[in-house]
């Protein structure tokens, strides 16, 4: 996990050794199967938002209930003042707090604090440091469990190792999955994605990505699925045409996101991704794979990214992906509350 000063931190998939991992997905069943009401716990969470919600937002407030805790929801600019992220800035602007302060008061308040911040414009090499979540897990003096940055969605990677192995079983070593890149109007984040290829690296599946020239995850995460999966017992290759990129899949994930190389001009990756539109999975699509069961993290643009005869029927699992979001939360923030003394 991230260390700052000894406190651990989950800013990515990789921030939990494998016994970790499978200690949490096991206890997410049990209380999957637990439809029991929670008894009360003095554990205190807070969810600080720069960016919009649905699923991340609901599943994290009923994740902490379901522990009989308190998670309070905070959006920033309008729950709370505008954030100076820069702790030597000379504020004579129209940022009112500093991080440092407003790190430090929400570090009293909560025994945790999830954050969820989307990539900025600046260049890919800039954004791809993290500078929001990074800044929280270095001034809050408390765990920090990522809802969604630039480089990673681990809470998301987590649901979705839950349901695989809800499909699949436990052991995924040699599962075939594709990870496949499909066409979406505006240039998406890359977190989710580079999440989901790690979590499938660090399980051992045979990962192949499939996207257009260009459209190549995260230089050094691309390094790090690599390493991962030959560690766990897996292979990874990537593929540019996407149908030979589905051949054999038993699960395919889909997912739009950008280009690195074009990250701070969005009009010219709009531009450049015009002939793409091709890239949808559809029905011509999965039946190049061996029956696989379809994800996606949701929202999701129907016929666009995804056909909506495959989002109807029972090829696809993304509402499962989504209910799994709550119990694989539940777990994740019980184990981290129980490593801060909150709950025994």
């Amino acid at each position: 996990m991230m260390l700052y000063d000894s406190m651990r931190h989950f800013l990515s998939p990789a921030d939990l050794t494998s016994d970790e991992r499978a200690q949490i997905l096991a206890r997410a069943k049990v209380l999957k199967a637990d439809q029991s009401a929670p008894e009360r716990s003095a554990l205190r969470v807070g969810a600080l938002y720069f960016n919009p919600s649905l699923r991340t937002r609901v599943s994290f407030e009923q994740a902490v209930w379901r522990l009989g805790g308190n998670c309070q929801t905070l959006n920033t600019g309008s729950d709370t003042w505008q954030l100076e992220m820069d702790p030597d800035a000379i504020m004579d602007g129209d940022k009112v707090e500093n991080i440092v302060e407003a790190a430090g008061v929400l570090g009293r308040y909560f025994h945790l604090l999830g954050v969820r911040s989307f990539p900025g414009s600046q260049p890919w090499e800039i954004e791809r440091t993290e500078p929001v979540l990074q800044a929280f897990a270095r001034h809050t003096g408390v765990p920090i469990i990522s809802l969604e940055g630039t480089m990673h969605h681990p809470c998301q990677s987590l649901a979705d190792h839950l349901t695989l192995t809800e499909k699949f079983g436990d052991d995924l070593r040699g599962l075939p999955v594709t990870l496949s890149w499909a066409y979406h109007p505006n240039p998406l984040p890359m977190a989710v994605p580079n999440s989901f290829a790690l979590q499938a690296a660090l399980a051992g599946c045979d990962l192949t990505l499939a996207c257009p020239p260009g459209y190549e995850l995260d230089d050094e995460v691309m390094a790090q699925i690599d390493r991962e999966s030959k560690a766990n017992g897996g292979n990874f290759r990537v593929n540019h045409d996407r149908l030979d990129g589905a051949k054999g899949a038993k699960v395919v994930y889909v997912k739009s996101w950008g280009r690195k190389d074009l990250w701070s001009d969005k009009a010219a990756e709009r531009e450049s991704r015009q002939p793409l539109r091709h890239w949808q999975f559809n029905d011509e699509a999965w039946e190049q794979t061996d029956s696989a069961k379809v994800m996606h993290c949701l929202p999701v643009r129907r016929n666009v990214v995804i056909a909506a005869s495959i989002l109807d029927s029972d090829r696809s699992i993304v509402l499962d992906e989504a209910e799994n979001r709550l119990w694989a939360q539940a777990a994740l923030i019980e184990h981290f509350a129980k490593m801060q003394g909150v709950l025994a």
